[in-house]
């Protein structure tokens, strides 16, 4: 189906309510207006929130002129400067001059600094005492994802919140209305790859989401043309490593690591897969005691019921019990081994070892461990 405008603009916050994932954010900046730190998608909602036609207000019209303007990145009276590229003294001198000036068309004006930890030493200098003393009706908002590299004297003088990365389940539910809204025929499952290959981001899950729209056209997506477009590795290779790995079979798991460097696969998302799989198989393991009394004083009616709050489908469950069967009584200690050996498979690709050689040598000490464990019962 055709999209005329790109998800990730069509469906960017508008006001704080739409913000999903950033609860004590929202909450904070709820409760004030003269704040004066963010990232972009809310720098510009406060910006609307002070100069929407009926501001103040927590919840910005989003149709007004002013707030089309302020959330297309247009607005006269919202100067957004990426200090990446413009952070010498003479941006900052420029940024000076047109503070001076009284608002255009809103009722404050707004100075978003992206990436305000690039700014070099004296125009970070000079950024400080336009900063310690604005124009009246004039807000700044420092945007960074290293605001420990801000100066200490711009940073003392700044409201801070921190941006966390979304839970993948919120980003799920997220995708599944705009999905409905925009009428995408798509397995459920490809939202879940979506939110899960997103790391934290509900940007870039709405660019995939995106892609794929792109590449099938008027087609349902399934999830077999998302892995292959989005390049994402199938959960049953990690079932199949595993399986290799307590039953010994080193030439299988040779072949599945072998197999995963030929197809482009890059470590990263190997290990991210691996890691996730050994976590999903250790919460099965751990909460496989779980009592029906325990469960429903947190609100859960059954077992079943909690797995799929964390997610997991009923077909998961059962491929997760089934491999957890092959481990013995010893799974839970096993496991935990598995992914503290793993963390050392990230050290030696930070020395620039060869990141295949690592992979199979994991392997190989985590056969040797388990075989150590088996052996001394």
């Amino acid at each position: 189906m055709a999209i005329e405008i790109p998800l990730s603009i069509k469906y960017r916050p508008k006001k704080l309510s739409d913000v999903i994932g950033q609860e004590v954010v929202v909450k904070s900046l709820t409760n004030a207006l003269n704040l004066g730190s963010g990232k972009t998608s809310v720098s510009r909602i406060l910006a609307a929130m002070e100069n929407c036609e009926k501001a103040p207000t927590i919840e910005p019209c989003g149709t007004c002129n002013n707030c089309i303007s302020i959330f297309a990145g247009k607005s006269i009276d919202v100067k957004e400067v990426d200090a990446a590229s413009n952070r010498g003294i003479d941006d900052i001198r420029q940024i000076k001059e047109e503070i001076k000036l009284h608002p255009v068309y809103g009722n404050v004006k707004y100075v978003i600094i992206d990436e305000a930890a690039s700014l070099t030493g004296f125009a970070a200098e000079a950024a400080l005492k336009m900063i310690e003393e604005p124009p009246q009706g004039v807000r700044f908002v420092l945007a960074t994802t290293d605001a420990h590299k801000l100066i200490d004297t711009i940073r003392s003088r700044c409201i801070s919140f921190k941006f966390h990365k979304v839970n993948w389940m919120l980003m799920y539910e997220h995708l599944q209305k705009i999905v409905e809204l925009e009428k995408i025929i798509c397995e459920d499952e490809v939202l879940k790859l979506i939110s899960k290959n997103s790391k934290g981001s509900v940007r870039d899950s709405l660019q995939y989401l995106q892609t794929l729209i792109n590449y099938v056209g008027d087609e349902k997506i399934t999830l077999d043309i998302a892995k292959e477009v989005l390049g994402s590795i199938d959960s049953d290779l990690y079932f199949k490593l595993i399986n290799a790995i307590v039953t010994m079979n080193i030439p299988a798991s040779m072949i599945l690591v072998n197999n995963l460097f030929l197809n482009g696969k890059d470590i990263g998302s190997i290990l991210n897969g691996l890691y996730e799989h050994l976590n999903n198989l250790s919460i099965i393991a751990n909460c496989s005691g779980s009592t029906e009394d325990c469960l429903s004083k947190l609100g859960y009616s059954s077992l079943d019921n909690f797995y799929s709050y964390l997610g997991f489908s009923i077909n998961e469950i059962k491929k997760y019990n089934y491999q957890l069967s092959t481990f013995q009584k010893e799974h839970k200690i096993v496991i935990n081994k598995f992914i503290d050996m793993l963390a050392k498979v990230n050290a030696g690709i930070e020395l620039n070892i060869d990141p295949q050689i690592l992979l199979n040598q994991y392997i190989i000490n985590s056969m040797i461990y388990f075989q150590k464990i088996i052996s001394s019962k």
